[in-house]
Formats: structure tokens, sequence, C-alpha cells
């Protein structure tokens, strides 16, 4: 057992120290660009609001989509860019948020690593991210996140490895796949370039991507251990400025679930999940054949900005059950959203934007008589554990029953410093659900309102590379007297 252990660390070893040296080989960019920098993001956005990258809604984001002369200068600080990226990490944090956004905060009160990235021409690259975890809230000390390899196989990336991902127009949040959980290790094939169909009868697509994944979730679930995660996304932009995004996830198999070809079959075609949980005898015991065997939920969602204007609107609903009787999200929550394009100022170039979620089912409607469902979304009947990967919701942070206002913007000025700043209200758990199935809500167990402040500025300190925010809160459950609350974070990072 220990020569295995032992042959695998000198594995690992070997794999880092030939990242280390190609990475002094070349400066080519990684096969993806990583979420989590909003610098990058408004980069990127303005790179499509220019016509030079057709699809931004989807993360990571391959790096084929960015001009060749464009992708060295399109790094995150978070994650290693380049071949030429390879170091240590640093992060800390007081009291971490469980409001998390697009923005890449630590999750832990402390973490420390070393990473590389690596790559063989454009047909595979990668990243390589060992870090330790300092009291963690999952007990997971040592970890792999953001670490993948891929290869490219024609137009086609294929990859192994844990990387967040955030799927939607979302800046403070994603309903259906956000990065607020730890990522998940899993296989994924991604369209390397966007180019559009050359035929005459699909060519009104436009550019389009596809994604897939399918990940390991962790063995110890509160419902069934070793569950697999599903994803797909099918994004395209049939004229310039709009583009839209069709998702879905799906959770199945797992200890004592159906696992094989069928039950893969059944999964991907929704079919089994409009069967509910029969009592088939007197003695309460349920036949497993008839449960469903996926719990499925999907979203829509587009971002447009009309001709020339300055500013975007966009849009994601996302649906708590999908099947293939009803090709349609039920049990909606929504996000609602307006940004600006990059603006140039005095202090830099500037981003703006106006955002709303609702996560409780049907909270929106037409009818006046219409009212939400409270302890709807992110629980299943047969998932009693819900949405959720170590103890956080895989989409938004607000978990179920929340309400978000956020103004927000993006600032980089001349020198390469990016300021961040986010005003926001919330409302938590409106309706105190603590628990609607076998896990507690993740953010609170009561009523809370809240009111938000976030700032943050990342910068270069000669090699040193640096992210510091604060935050302050007002508010708190709904039944004690209001009252502050702050915290601050620090991460820091540099190249060898």
């Amino acid at each position: 057992m220990r020569r295995r252990l032992n042959t695998g660390f000198v594995r690992l070893l070997q794999g880092t120290v030939l990242g280390l040296v190609a990475g002094h080989a070349s400066a080519q960019a990684l096969p993806f660009l990583m979420p989590g920098d909003s610098a990058l993001r408004s980069n990127v956005e303005a790179l499509s609001e220019a016509g030079e990258t057709p699809l931004t809604t989807t993360w990571p984001l391959p790096s084929l989509d960015i001009k060749a002369e464009r992708r060295d200068e399109m790094r995150g600080y978070n994650q290693p860019g380049s071949a030429l990226d390879a170091g240590w990490y640093l992060s800390g944090a007081s009291h971490p948020t469980k409001l998390r956004t697009f923005a890449d905060t630590p999750r832990e009160t402390a973490e420390a690593g070393v990473q590389s990235g690596w790559t063989a021409g454009d047909y595979a690259g990668g990243a390589i991210r060992f870090g330790y975890a300092l009291h963690p809230s999952d007990e997971m000390h040592y970890r792999l996140d953001g670490t993948y390899a891929a290869w490219r196989f024609g137009n086609w990336w294929t990859s192994i490895g844990q990387v967040d991902r955030w799927w939607g127009p979302g800046w403070d949040g994603s309903l259906l796949l956000s990065s607020n959980a730890r990522s998940i290790p899993g296989l994924a094939l991604d369209r390397a370039s966007s180019t559009p169909f050359s035929s005459k009868w699909l060519s009104w697509i436009g550019p389009w991507r596809l994604s897939l994944f399918l990940d390991h979730m962790e063995s110890r679930r509160a419902d069934f251990g070793n569950t697999l995660l599903y994803g797909d996304r099918f994004t395209f932009s049939p004229v310039h400025g709009l583009e839209i995004g069709l998702a879905r996830t799906a959770e199945f198999c797992g200890t004592t679930r159906p696992c094989g070809v069928s039950t893969f079959f059944d999964m991907l075609t929704a079919r089994s999940n409009r069967k509910y949980n029969p009592i088939i005898d007197n003695t309460g015991a349920i036949d497993l054949t008839l449960q469903k065997k996926s719990a499925q939920r999907s979203a829509i969602d587009l971002k447009w900005r009309p001709g020339s204007l300055p500013a975007a609107v966009y849009w994601q609903q996302y649906g708590e059950v999908f099947d293939s009787g009803n090709l349609r999200p039920r049990q909606l929550t929504e996000l609602f959203g307006i940004e600006s394009t990059q603006l140039a100022t005095g202090l830099g170039r500037l981003r703006l934007f106006l955002e709303y979620a609702n996560t409780a089912c049907g909270a929106i409607g037409f009818n006046g008589q219409d009212k939400p469902t409270y302890g709807c979304a992110y629980e299943k009947d047969t998932w009693h554990a819900g949405y959720r990967y170590r103890g956080r919701a895989i989409g938004d942070s607000m978990d179920r029953d929340g309400i978000r206002w956020t103004v927000g913007g993006v600032l980089i000025d001349e020198k390469g410093h990016t300021f961040n700043l986010r005003l926001r209200h919330f409302d938590l758990n409106r309706d105190g659900i603590a628990q609607a199935g076998l896990l507690p809500h993740t953010v609170t167990t009561v009523e809370e309102k809240l009111y938000n402040t976030e700032f943050s500025v990342d910068g270069f300190h000669g090699t040193l590379r640096y992210s510091l925010g604060l935050g302050a809160d007002y508010g708190g459950p709904v039944a004690d007297p209001a009252r502050w609350s702050g915290r601050g974070f620090l991460s820091l990072s540099q190249n060898w």
C-alpha cells in the first residue's frame, strides 16, 4: 500500500516539474479562462461588445474563442492563465461570506498552496493546484480545486479535473450552476471554438457552444453517497448582441440507487423525472424501480444588447422540474439584470450593473393570486439532501427562498488595479423553514433581512499579485434587533 502511495506521489511530483519546465519554455495560454476574476470577465465582455468574442455566459470559457494576439493578456488573478504561471498562493478571511458572487472570494479562514500551468501546443494543457485549508468547513484539508488536464480533438476539448463553473449572464448569482460550492471532480467535453455551422440550414444559429460534464459528488452524502451530477449547456447567438442559453443538470445514481446504461438513458432523456415515490405495501417498503431515477433541473437565459446601445439586459429562469412529458422548466425562480458596456472614464474602464434574483418557486407570475412556494427550490423528494455539495448550494448562493437586489460596478484603472463595489439588500429564507429535506438551509435557518456592502481591490505590488476585500452587513434575523457585522479577506500569489 505504501509503495503504491509513494509511486502516486512521485508521478504527481513529476507532472508538476514537467509543468514548470514547459511553463518556462512557452507562454501559450491555457485551454480555459476560469470564473472568479471580475476584471477578466469585464474585459472578455468588452471583446464581445466589439464583435471579437461571440459567447460569454458559459465559464470556463475556451481560450480559443479569444483572438490569438489577445490571449496572453486575458488572465485571471485567481488561477494560472498561461504556461508561464507557476508559483504559490495564499488566502485568508475573517468570517468568510456565504453569499458569494462571480468574484472568487475565500471560502475558508485560511488556505495556501502551489500552482502551475502547462501546455503542449494548442492540443493539450491544464493547471495543477495543490492546497491546504485551515479549519475547513467541510473537514477536507487537502484540495485540488482548480486542477484540470485537457486534450483537444478537432474542435472539442475533453478534460478531467475539478474546476468552478458559472452558467448564466448574472454578475451576482447564477440560479442553476454557480461557483458558490466547491468544485466537483469529474469529466467534461467542451466545444473549443464557437464557429457557426457551415450548413445553410443551420447557419442561422450563428456562433454556438456545447458544454457537457459528469461529476462525482461526495461519498458521504446525507441521502445517497457517490451521487453523479450531469450537466449540459447549449449557447448560441443568432444575431450580434443576443446570446441565448439552454442548460440543465441532473443528480442520478448513488449508493443503493439504480445505476446502469438504462438509468443513464432515462436521465439523459428526462423520462424518469415524471415518476413519484410510490409506497407498494402496508409496511412502507418502496419499489426502487418505480422511483425517479434522476433529479432534473433546467434553466433558460438570454443576454441582449440592442443595436449600438451602451447597455445590455439579461434574464435567467430556473426550473425545479423538467421532464420528457413537458419540455419546459416548472416551479420557477427568476433573475433579471441590466449592465452597461465597458465605459471609458477619467478614472479608467468602468462597468455598472443592476441585478435582481428571487429563489422561491413561483414567486413571479402574471396572476395576482399567485403565491410563492417556499421550501421548494434546490430540494427534491428523492434526493433529500437537495442541490448542494459540501455544505453549499450548487445554484445561487442565497439557497432557496431568498430575494437579492444588487447595484455593482467594476473599475479597471490605467495601472491595472481593479476596484469592485457592490451594494446589496437580501431577504433570506423568507418563510423561515430551517430544513425542508435532510440538510438545513445553507445560509440561515431563520428568516433574515440584510443590507450589505462589499468592496475589493486587486492589483500588483512588484511581482506580488494581491486581492484585498472588506464587507459589512446591517440587519440579521427579523426576530432580533438589527446589528452591524464585518469581515475582510486577503489573497496573495506570486510566480517563482
